[in-house]
């Protein structure tokens, strides 16, 4: 069974907290943040631009649905969220004072992230008890 902890996510300075998930000591956003700078700089030009939009949510801003948009089932008790630019994805909870990233990914993977997203949040979820 994976171990998850939560991290702050340092880049994002705001009203609200904004933490990403760690799986067995790995920050989802930090990993994804890593692999864009080694394999893909025109991808990581994106990436510093969801920073930014993360930042402006987090202060309580609002952004069109192009670029972050609530993504909850009917039904569900926990909000989800989803961060976007042209090629990426952040995938995000709410939780209590601002919001925790469950998952990064690419257009192109974005059906199988969305069940992946779904499997890991239910899966921290219960690791918390909730």
């Amino acid at each position: 069974m994976a171990i998850f902890t939560v991290r702050k996510v340092d880049a994002v300075q705001a009203k609200q907290e904004l933490d990403e998930l760690e799986i067995d000591g790995i920050g989802q956003l930090t990993a994804f943040e890593q692999t864009l700078e080694e394999t893909d700089k025109r991808s990581f030009s994106e990436f510093r631009t969801l920073i930014t939009y993360m930042n402006y949510v987090s202060d309580g801003k609002s952004l069109p649905n192009t670029k972050f948009r609530d993504v909850t089932p009917d039904g569900e008790r926990v909000k989800e969220y989803e961060f976007k630019s042209k090629h990426l994805r952040i995938y995000a909870i709410k939780k209590e004072g601002g919001k925790l990233i469950i998952l990064c990914g690419f257009k192109t993977t974005q059906k199988s992230d969305f069940r992946r997203f779904r499997s890991l949040k239910q899966q921290y979820l219960n690791s918390i008890g909730s």
